[in-house]
């Protein structure tokens, strides 16, 4: 029980932090918040239906063994809470995967328990190529973008390519993001159906309750949305993260979300994104594995001797 209401506050987090970059892409709409909070609740539930359970698989299965996973859950949940909220304090979106999985990993070493180390590193490049493919399809579909875009009608048309980018983006968070919740949730003994309906319903929570603090960094300090410019980082992140679901890798749509938006403001002008802000959250991209591997031996530790 204990296990499940920690993968609830994980997914809780999730909210807060990933949430707040899902959120800062729709901003341009400008919708009122609680459209935009049902729309993307609406959205990230059909990942999992459109796009399977491979990370879910990913998370439960090749990290650590699957007979140990148990013994690790809990102290490595703790850790990976403890590492998000305070980059959510700092409004220095991270990466909820990064924060997971190092903690696994941590938390397995302290217990003494093997870890499947090439999943781990299968991840963490994952997650390097991801953010790589979303900020060079950010810059190559922004220049593409705006060559057609000249050619057509704006207003009414941008903002049905909006909601449209919008909703495969949702759709790539629900079927990897999410799936680390879904995944945990599933292996602790609920249905598929069971585990989708909480893992979303703690996700729009968290989303309503903390996402403003992140969506404010992403849609204005990093580059300054307009609706165009939203719409290629929408479309630049969709299809990357939709590309790592289909292989099961689990990476992070935050940080993909922020490579986007790099690479779309330096196709209009470099000198537009907030360099400043980049270099803080490039800096927690590094040290969250780190810090959480630390952390979830320290959990571990303490979970054993308590």
């Amino acid at each position: 029980m204990a296990g499940m209401l920690l993968v609830l506050a994980f997914n809780l987090l999730a909210g807060f932090n990933d949430g707040g970059n899902l959120l800062a892409t729709l901003l341009p709409a400008r919708l009122r918040p609680v459209l935009l909070w049902l729309w993307l609740a609406v959205i990230v539930s059909a990942g999992p239906l459109v796009l399977g359970t491979h990370v879910a698989d990913t998370i439960t299965q090749r990290i650590v063994l699957p007979q140990t996973l148990r013994r690790v859950m809990d102290p490595a949940l703790t850790a990976s809470l403890l590492v998000v909220l305070v980059s959510w304090w700092q409004r220095v979106p991270t990466s909820m995967s990064l924060a997971l999985i190092g903690a696994m990993a941590g938390s397995g070493v302290a217990a003494g328990l093997p870890v499947v180390w090439g999943g781990v590193a299968r991840a963490l490049v994952g997650f390097v190529l991801t953010v790589l493919l979303g900020g060079l399809l950010g810059l190559s579909t922004a220049r593409l973008g705006t060559a057609v875009l000249r050619r057509l009608r704006r207003g009414l048309l941008i903002s049905l390519f909006l909601f449209l980018t919008a909703a495969l983006e949702g759709v790539a968070y629900g079927g990897n993001d999410l799936e680390k919740a879904i995944g945990l949730l599933h292996f602790g003994g609920l249905a598929w159906q069971g585990a989708i309906l909480l893992s979303v319903l703690s996700f729009a929570a968290g989303s309503i309750v903390g996402s403003w603090r992140i969506a404010r960094t992403v849609g204005s300090q990093i580059l300054r949305l307009r609706p165009t410019e939203a719409l290629y980082t929408q479309m630049a992140t969709g299809l990357s993260v939709v590309l790592a679901a289909l292989t099961g890798i689990p990476v992070s749509t935050s940080q993909t979300v922020d490579a986007s938006l790099l690479g779309v403001g330096s196709a209009d002008n470099p000198r537009h994104v907030g360099w400043g802000v980049v270099r803080r959250m490039a800096a927690a991209w590094v040290l969250t594995p780190i810090s959480a591997f630390v952390a979830g031996g320290i959990c571990a530790w303490l979970f054993r001797t308590i």
